[in-house]
């Protein structure tokens, strides 16, 4: 008692004391499961060496023990051999977690031939028209004034397809996010149906007749829950033709459209979740979330605790039973998991996650998600917890057979907390893990009569009935670690290159192309920001000869010259000016010298996004300007700082890279989704006017060599 009494008396300088209740009596939803994607890049992981896949398999499925995998349906021109890779990493996935683990499989497109464009993208030569991104009209359908029929009888060919390759989804989204405009594949769908686009609910008839007793059904899977998007889609739909509800998190509401800034302030989150729970998640039919990241090109540390809290407050107020986060495995830069294939693969051209080696890297939100899907199985209940501390974040979880309790608790404070272990009547305390902001993660602590919440940190406590455990005199910190080096440098010094938020001064932008408005500056407040530079771009295809490439140029100052040559990137707070996403081309300029930083840097559509470009092109171009090209018609830019500089009063010059000639190289063809679509010698590859020669779809790509990286065009 003297020792326990000492260790505490030091604890209490940088801790303050809380309590947490948890009532196994007051149940509430059961859970589905929780979960990642793996859409896009499967090329990549299947590219990796055999140990390298197996340990990725083994971090993903059995390190996490997910209970969901949200995969895509990708039979749109029923050719089976193109699902090989989701088949291996399916089976991978069995193979470790056998049932316990739920196929969710979403449709991104309709087969080209069942919509109006023949493509299964949004976008068509440089154009988005709706009308031509739908269904094909009919006079003969049964449901309705579109195909709804053949949509339903090519999702019956899916899973059979499927089913006979190995992959046997247990729930089916008919569309992803049918509200949102993409440059991507894509088929929109509105509430019911209108004379220029099909009806989510006249296709859920059909598809419902069409696939019932195959597999559950979950929709409608919307972009974001804001402004009742939801709702608008769900009342229309007959509740008895769907298995579950899903919804994407893309957006709030109430100006909270920014998904890098709702993952620090998941708060917004609660009143939509709230109001579609009142509604919705009363009854037996599970709501799951399938599908949100925060949009940014680097992992954060913060993004940890953004995941855990979002989940807390979707599994308390919002009634979720499960949660899939979008990124189980992705390239470069991942929510959970990055995959490099092989040495040279740093696609971006951004530096930071070079791959030098084959391998993949594990972040911090993989943490957050293992600590609800390691520790609760499908089958248990939400049950009541409560704290009076304001910073300390509670959900907790019944086992199926009322085995075994599991509580999650998440301080989002800057102090430390020492909690008395809840006392759960009937249960003892056996496992204790933490994973803390920039020090240990996944972390087994001690077992003692307190636990200490480390500020900024993840607990999760398990209980089991009837256990009885010997405590430890010892209640401290056991996920500091002096060695630990955060993930994401932070930058010695940041230099802001232009910050419209605070000055209206856009005289600095020149149209290089007499085709180009100018450049204003916008008062008008988008999602909170009122002060940002509207910037007029082409609007074309510029490698068409009736467009051309059409620069913005912007003029920047000395300090800001010299940031471009002694920063490693800089990072643009900026957005589309329509609804979907524009892909931005980044350079610089110094008189009649020119240099391409990176091509198709992301501006999302409906939110600001936080673009990183990397520097290292700069070299000694010395450039005095920032050039921007774009097919999109336009863009909002309401900031442009440097980043990772060594410090502005000694510029540090990148010495040029040597001209190589690549044409007798491996060469590799992405689609801007990451997906390897061909590979051969690079003089296979371009036509003379550098457009792709090989039989591919129409759109953009990236062409990529050992010595080279470039966005290539396919016409």
């Amino acid at each position: 008692m003297k020792k326990y009494l000492i260790s505490t008396a030091l604890l209490a300088a940088s801790a303050y004391a809380a309590s947490v209740t948890v009532d196994p009596s007051a149940t509430a939803q059961k859970v589905t499961g929780f979960g990642g994607a793996s859409v896009y890049y499967q090329s990549w992981i299947k590219n990796l060496p055999a140990e390298d896949q197996e340990a990725i398999f083994d971090t993903a499925f059995t390190g996490l023990n997910l209970s969901l995998l949200r995969v895509g349906n990708w039979y749109q021109d029923e050719d089976a051999t193109k699902l090989q890779d989701d088949i291996d990493i399916v089976k991978a996935a069995k193979k470790r977690l056998g049932d316990h683990m739920k196929i969710q499989m979403s449709s991104w497109s309709a087969p080209a031939k069942l919509k109006p464009s023949n493509s299964l993208n949004g976008k068509i030569n440089g154009q988005k028209i709706k009308s031509q991104n739908t269904l094909k009209p009919s006079n003969s359908d049964p449901y309705g004034k579109y195909v709804y029929s053949d949509f339903a009888n090519w999702w019956k060919k899916s899973l059979e397809a499927y089913k006979a390759a190995g992959i046997s989804p247990d729930y089916i989204s008919l569309q992803n996010e049918p509200d949102m405009e993409a440059d991507y594949e894509e088929t929109l769908f509105e509430p019911t149906e209108t004379n220029e686009i099909a009806g989510y609910k006249e296709a859920l008839n059909a598809v419902y007749d069409a696939v019932k007793g195959q597999t559950k059904l979950l929709g409608p899977e919307p972009l974001g829950i804001g402004y009742s998007n939801f709702e608008k889609y769900a009342k229309e739909l007959d509740a008895n033709k769907l298995d579950g509800y899903s919804y994407h998190l893309y957006h709030a509401g109430d100006g909270n459209d920014n998904s890098g800034n709702n993952y620090l302030d998941p708060e917004n989150f609660r009143k939509p979740m709230k109001a579609i729970a009142d509604v919705y998640g009363k009854g037996d039919k599970p709501i799951i979330m399938t599908e949100f990241c925060p949009m940014l090109d680097e992992p954060r540390e913060k993004d940890m605790l953004g995941l855990a809290q979002i989940m807390q407050i979707g599994f308390t107020d919002g009634r979720l039973s499960g949660y899939i986060a979008w990124q189980l495995f992705w390239g470069y830069h991942s929510q959970m998991i990055s995959v490099c294939p092989g040495a040279g693969w740093d696609l971006d051209g951004s530096g930071k996650f070079v791959c030098d080696e084959a391998g993949y890297k594990i972040h911090p939100e993989y943490h957050a998600m293992r600590h609800f899907s390691k520790f609760v199985n499908p089958g248990a209940s939400v049950i009541a917890t409560s704290t009076a501390e304001a910073n300390l974040k509670t959900v907790a979880f019944l086992s199926a057979n009322s085995d075994s309790i599991t509580t999650v608790l998440i301080n989002t404070g800057s102090t430390a907390i020492q909690l008395d272990n809840p006392a759960i009547a009937g249960y003892g305390l056996i496992t204790a893990v933490q994973s803390k902001e920039n020090g240990l993660k996944s972390k087994n602590v001690t077992i003692s009569n307190c636990t200490v919440l480390p500020a900024r940190s993840i607990t999760t406590l398990v209980y089991k009935k009837g256990a009885s455990v010997d405590l430890v005199a010892n209640c401290k910190d056991e996920t500091s670690d002096s060695s630990y080096v955060e993930p994401i440098i932070v930058p010695t010094d940041d230099v802001v290159i232009v910050d419209y938020t605070t000055s209206t001064d856009v005289s600095g932008w020149q149209a290089m192309s007499d085709k180009l408005s100018d450049v204003t500056y916008g008062t008008t407040a988008i999602d909170g920001i009122a002060g940002y530079a509207s910037v007029p771009l082409a609007g074309c295809d510029q490698s068409e000869e009736s467009c051309g490439y059409q620069n913005q140029l912007l003029n920047i100052s000395a300090e800001g010259a010299k940031a471009l040559s002694s920063c490693a990137s800089i990072v643009i707070t900026m957005r589309s000016q329509g609804t979907s996403d524009a892909y931005v081309n980044v350079g610089g300029a110094a008189g009649s010298s020119w240099v391409d930083y990176e091509y198709g840097k992301l501006a999302a559509g409906s939110k600001w996004s936080e673009t990183k470009v990397s520097l290292k092109k700069e070299g000694e171009n010395g450039s005095t300007a920032l050039t921007f090209n774009s097919e999109a018609a336009g863009i909002y830019i309401a900031k442009i700082v440097a980043t990772g500089c060594t410090g502005t009063g000694s510029a540090i010059k990148m010495a040029h890279r040597s001209v190589i000639n690549d044409s007798k190289m491996q060469a590799y063809i992405f689609d801007m989704n990451g997906n390897l679509v061909w590979k051969g010698l690079k003089s296979e590859a371009l036509n003379e006017n550098g457009t792709l020669k090989p039989s591919i779809r129409q759109g953009a790509y990236i062409l990529k060599t050992k010595a080279n990286v470039q966005r290539v065009i396919k016409k």
